[in-house]
């Protein structure tokens, strides 16, 4: 469907003008509806702009209220009108995290920002341009036919942790028919001017694919600015930034350095130093509680910028609940934070709803964590599983066990892959479950136990024995104790060993038994 080329300028913002169902393959789980929405917002010029968003509604009954909603402020995409999240879908990780707030029963209402599918031009970092968008999505979202509460928060990641910071600015006042409660910014650049000069302080470094994209925005918010500095390479970086996704500036970057395209020391040009500094988020008092997630590893947002922003706005009076992980990097701060983030806002909100079952046996499944089953989720089984027991991956073992996993993912996708996508989503893979036979399915699974059996059976006795199987599962990190009690639930004749039979009923009941206690759980979670 094609946006309008303006807006009726008597709308009010957050006017929904009208809607559609999102395709499938952009739908989060746990969504029991999913909208493309267009929306009336206000441009950062001040005049009325149309904008586009997602909207999905959890499943499950709503409380009496409505629906709690988190309007989400998405990370970078790239600057073009494809790269628009409800055009193209979110980046896989901020699917998996909407789906878990979708989980805990809120409804979830995401922007695009004014600029991106849209006409008129997107003013990256431009906060203050863009709060209104994520603010008058939830407006939008309320005016469909699904019961939503007027309490929400906003959360954001990346570009969009920065998004949220400044909608935290206006929320309160911009929209008081709302109950704004509250703010969650995971791995925010706060700073941009010192994020860019860390990232490019080292001249041999390659170059970090977001300076490129924040170089094209700077044209995007002042057309006088110039980049003169950049030598042809850089500059050829900075155009393809304008045009293509972050994906595709990712791979571009990495093929250059800081010194070769010219952006080494970039904050030392006085007019970038400028005007990244008027990128920064303003220290003061936020009148509704923060909640700052920051990642050890961040390769993008130093962790010591979050950490001070932290200590300025509490020192200037904000409630701030900052929480540190060290391990996690800029993306998987979404899934690391999630839980802390999920509980501070439940604190907040007072909404505690029971989170929806989940489908453990799909979910552990998909290893690539696409929504869908694939032939590469079982390549993936089976290198990790060889490889975790030192086995070379084109050793004799190695490659019954691989053989085994392709054998069995060629079974299910024959009985289940009704579209012949050659992948199996969740609808399919929950209807060949409900079955009454797997033929073709069960006869794989003989060899397929057989050759895992093989790769720990070192005496071949054709069984594996209690130590080896201890010795097995602590070479996986299985701590001892669930070690036992995972034999003793394979030992179904508690005979001291466990033969194939007992592998092939595990995996069985694994794939076609929803109860998460049984133990083939451990023979695919674990790997």
């Amino acid at each position: 469907m094609t946006a309008p080329s303006g807006t009726e300028p008597a709308r009010r913002p957050g006017a929904l003008i009208r809607a559609h169902p999102l395709a499938a393959r952009f739908r989060p789980d746990h969504a029991e509806a999913a909208y493309r929405v267009f929306y009336q917002g206000v441009g950062h010029d001040g005049r009325g702009r149309l904008v586009t968003g997602s909207v999905f509604i959890p499943e499950g009954t709503p409380p009496a209220a409505g629906w709690p909603v988190i309007s989400y402020a998405h990370g970078t995409t790239g600057l073009s009108d494809r790269t628009a999240p409800s055009r193209t879908g979110l980046l896989r990780l901020e699917r998996v995290h909407i789906a878990a707030w979708l989980a805990a029963g809120y409804a979830v209402a995401a922007t695009d920002y004014e600029g991106l599918a849209t006409p008129g031009p997107h003013p990256y970092f431009n906060g203050e341009a863009v709060a209104d968008d994520v603010i008058d999505v939830v407006r939008a979202a309320r005016r469909l036919d699904h019961p939503l509460d007027r309490r929400w928060l906003v959360a954001g990641f990346s570009q969009g942790g920065h998004a949220a910071l400044f909608t935290a600015l206006i929320a309160t006042d911009y929209a008081p028919e709302l109950d704004f409660l509250g703010t969650i910014a995971l791995a925010p650049p706060v700073h941009l001017l010192r994020v860019i000069a860390t990232r490019t302080s080292d001249a041999s470094a390659a170059v970090c694919p977001f300076v490129p994209i924040v170089l094209a925005g700077m044209r995007t918010r002042y057309p006088d600015f110039t980049h003169d500095f950049l030598t042809e390479r850089g500059t050829a970086l900075v155009d393809l930034a304008e045009r293509v996704s972050l994906v595709e500036v990712f791979r571009a970057a990495r093929k250059t350095t800081n010194d070769e395209t010219g952006m080494t020391d970039l904050t030392r040009h006085l007019h970038v130093e400028r005007v990244l500094d008027e990128c920064r988020v303003p220290v003061t008092r936020l009148d509704r509680p923060v909640f700052l997630g920051a990642g050890g590893n961040d390769e993008v947002v130093p962790l010591t910028v979050v950490h001070d922003f932290a200590d300025d706005i509490a020192a200037a009076g904000s409630a701030v609940h900052l929480t540190t992980y060290p391990d996690a990097d800029h993306g998987s701060i979404l899934t690391e934070a999630h839980a802390d983030a999920a509980s501070w806002a439940a604190g907040i909100t007072g909404h505690h709803a029971d989170p929806v079952a989940p489908s453990p046996r799909f979910d552990l499944l998909d290893a690539t964590g696409d929504g869908y089953l694939r032939r590469d989720d079982y390549e993936v089984f089976a290198l990790r599983l060889v490889q975790s027991f030192g086995h070379p991956p084109r050793s004799a073992a190695a490659m019954a066990v691989r053989s085994g996993y392709r054998a069995l993912w060629r079974a299910l996708a024959a009985e289940s892959d009704t579209d012949r996508d050659g992948r199996v989503d969740k609808s399919e893979f929950l209807a060949w479950v409900g079955r009454a036979t797997h033929t073709a399915f069960d006869r794989t699974l003989r060899p397929l136990a057989t050759a895992v059996l093989a790769l720990v059976d070192t005496d071949g006795t054709g069984v594996v024995e209690r130590d080896e199987l201890l010795t097995l599962v602590d070479r996986c990190g299985l701590p001892e104790a669930d070690a036992r009690t995972l034999f003793d639930r394979l030992d179904a004749n508690h005979l001291g060993t466990v033969e194939t039979e007992e592998v092939v009923r595990a995996i069985r009941e694994f794939c076609l038994d929803p109860s998460p206690d049984k133990p083939g759980h451990w023979l695919f979670g674990r790997f």
